[in-house]
């Protein structure tokens, strides 16, 4: 049975407002969406807990393979954008750019 995903699932997140990134500007996009992925495998591990139970995880090769998984998942969905943790750092951690509009033409003197 195949999965089918939405379009807009299978992109990216946009965390570019202009049409190129700078280097600094790509390794704090995957910066940020490695910290997401870091938070979301720490949950994600934590609910499997509370739904398996201490007394299940007695094999260190199912453990493994667990962690393996939920390692997997927290980075596929950090990349597809995650719950939005990695974009709320970017607005935050980028420096702002002026408009070049007119708007910044009047309040510069201009």
């Amino acid at each position: 049975m195949a999965l089918s995903i939405p379009e807009q699932f299978n992109r990216p997140a946009a965390t570019e407002v202009s049409g190129q990134a700078s280097p600094a500007s790509s390794k704090l996009t995957k910066a940020a969406r490695e910290f997401e992925s870091m938070l979301l495998q720490n949950w994600l591990e934590k609910m499997n807990q509370t739904f398996a139970g201490s007394d299940q995880s007695q094999d260190a090769a199912h453990d493994t393979v667990t962690s393996l998984g939920t390692q997997a998942i927290s980075t596929a969905l950090a990349a597809r954008g995650g719950i939005g943790i990695a974009s709320m750092l970017l607005r935050q951690l980028q420096p702002k750019q002026q408009p070049a509009g007119p708007a910044s033409r009047k309040s510069s003197g201009i």
